[in-house]
């Protein structure tokens, strides 16, 4: 599309317009402005897109507007902020300093978008959707290619605008002129984490920690700090690298230069071409920037003199992110381990009696998995695990060590039937199959949450945490045993298979029953300190 096209009354205003999909309290589905969106918070639920990437990046941009208009400056005005509403007249008085900022078609300052761009060919706007194949990005049951004709709704097109800049993989782009090496957008990096409550008003406070550029908070915020459009022009076309500027500007980091090209005929408008360039390189320690991850550091190894650095804990796509509890919940040693921020904020909020230490919310985990090179995604996936409040607090209890060992008595139940499995194929000489323990471990999500709460309530209480520990035991055996059982008895056996299976099956219930033995004397070595002390 010309320039002179795009100046042709072509408008979607984003703060008006429908286009952030969410889901209402009652279950339905609606579709709103950004507007709409923060006045109506209490009576929706949760945003819900047609992918956890889309999801999770566009919570990130919510996060920030709200951020810009809100703050909250301080502790009592998010408390203003949890017990009243998003009030309309600050909203209004944030959107009347930025004009015309958030209009996706705007010809000179078309939102997250670079209209320098209008230089170059475009492409089809597959290219702005992962899940269409196109070039290399070659998926199973997609069989778009760059020359079929993709057209979005502009709602649509808004929607995966915003998540190319958080989730886009890197590889090569178009050059706007020489450069075309770019790297994988910043949100592929970790699992985003979210802590959900019971409304989309609860959710987005439970995740706003107080706000103050001023003050140089959150940590490492700057008083320069501020998302793409309140910037003083559009970015330049060229791609630079550079540390953000504080955390609404990761936020809305601005990893790939854009421009939709829409296409105006009898039926409306739609986005069907768009120019994507490599964009800003994010610089800076990922540990010390983003709020919204966890991170843990490897062990130290035997003569090792360095430590390694933090890593950030993702999504494993066949054991769940459950196991990941104790990262994502409990206060460390920072040295080791660093919690998602907003869970720092919600412990200070239960200190402060602001929030009922009974509570309980979920934890979302986003993210993407891409190929071995970067450049190609193979999957997304969304997670959740329960996040009982009391357990938040518990930075001396020992409650961290328990879920440890939890995790562990998991683990080793599934390496103990994949020997069993593993043997017995080694015994007849056959090959071995693949992914015994995956039905396993989709039993444990449920239970594991059941053990998390129980762990809370015992905390609250001032109680042992013996039943949180004889429960998970059981889960865990159950979940074996069943998986086992179908492996013994699944299929007709006969002869000397029937009888190895037996002998594997056998040395399989003896490995599980002194695996939860252990883990339950191991535990319970922690509750009888806390007693005794």
């Amino acid at each position: 599309m010309t320039p002179d096209n795009r100046k042709a009354n072509v408008t979607f205003d984003l703060v008006e317009e429908p286009w952030l999909p969410v889901e209402r309290r009652n279950g339905s589905p609606d579709c709103l402005g950004l507007r709409q969106l923060l006045l109506e918070a209490r009576d929706i639920r949760r945003l819900s897109a047609e992918t956890p990437t889309v999801t999770a990046a566009l919570y990130r941009l919510v996060l920030a507007f709200a951020h810009r208009a809100y703050g909250p400056a301080d502790s009592e005005t998010w408390a203003a902020l949890w017990n009243g509403e998003f009030a309309r007249k600050q909203l209004d008085d944030y959107l009347s300093q930025h004009p015309r900022r958030f209009d996706l078609f705007d010809p000179d300052r078309p939102f997250l978008q670079c209209p320098a761009l209008a230089t170059c060919e475009p492409t089809g706007a597959a290219k702005l959707v992962p899940s269409r194949a196109v070039g290399n990005n070659v998926t199973l049951f997609d069989h778009t290619t760059a020359h079929d004709r993709v057209a979005l709704e502009p709602a649509e097109a808004a929607q995966w605008l915003v998540t190319v800049h958080a989730y886009d993989p890197g590889g090569l782009k178009t050059p706007y002129t020489k450069v075309k090496s770019s790297e994988r957008a910043p949100a592929n990096q970790f699992g985003m984490v979210l802590v959900e409550g019971a409304t989309l008003h609860e959710t987005l406070l439970l995740n706003m920690p107080i706000y103050n550029p001023e003050r140089e908070q959150p940590e490492p915020t700057s008083p320069d700090d501020r998302p793409p459009w309140e910037a003083d022009s559009p970015p330049d076309p060229e791609p630079d690298e550079r540390s953000p500027l504080g955390w609404t500007d990761l936020l809305t980091w601005p990893s790939r230069r854009v421009l939709l090209h829409p296409h105006v005929d009898g039926t409306g408008v739609a986005v069907d071409k768009v120019v994507i360039t490599p964009g800003t390189r994010l610089r800076g320690d990922l540990a010390d920037i983003e709020l919204m991850a966890a991170f843990r550091r490897p062990p130290r190894k035997a003569r090792q003199k360095k430590r390694e650095d933090f890593r950030a804990v993702r999504l494993d796509g066949r054991r769940g992110i459950w196991r990941h509890a104790e990262a994502f919940l409990l206060a460390g040693d920072e040295d080791t381990r660093r919690r998602p921020r907003p869970l720092d904020h919600i412990a200070d909020l239960v200190e402060s009696e602001t929030i009922p230490e009974e509570t309980v919310y979920t934890i979302r985990v986003f993210g993407q998995q891409l190929g071995s090179k970067g450049a190609v995604v193979e999957s997304w996936a969304e997670e959740a695990v329960s996040a009982p409040v009391a357990l938040l607090r518990a930075r001396h209890a020992p409650v961290g060590p328990i879920i440890g060992h939890a995790v562990d008595l998991a683990d080793q139940v599934a390496g103990a039937l994949r020997d069993m499995d593993h043997d017995f194929c080694a015994a007849m000489h056959a090959d071995r199959s693949v992914g015994i323990d995956l039905p396993y471990w989709t039993q444990l999500p449920q239970p594991f949450d059941e053990f998390l709460r129980a762990l809370a309530e015992a905390r609250r209480n001032g109680q042992p945490e013996t039943d949180a520990i004889e429960g998970w035991a059981r889960a865990v055996r159950k979940a074996a045993t069943a998986v086992a059982d179908r492996w013994a008895y699944g299929s007709p056996r006969k002869g000397r298979n029937l009888s190895e299976a037996g002998k594997q099956f056998g040395r399989f219930t003896g490995a599980l029953h002194h695996l939860t033995e252990v883990f339950a004397a191991k535990a319970m070595n922690y509750v009888d300190e806390e007693v005794s002390s």
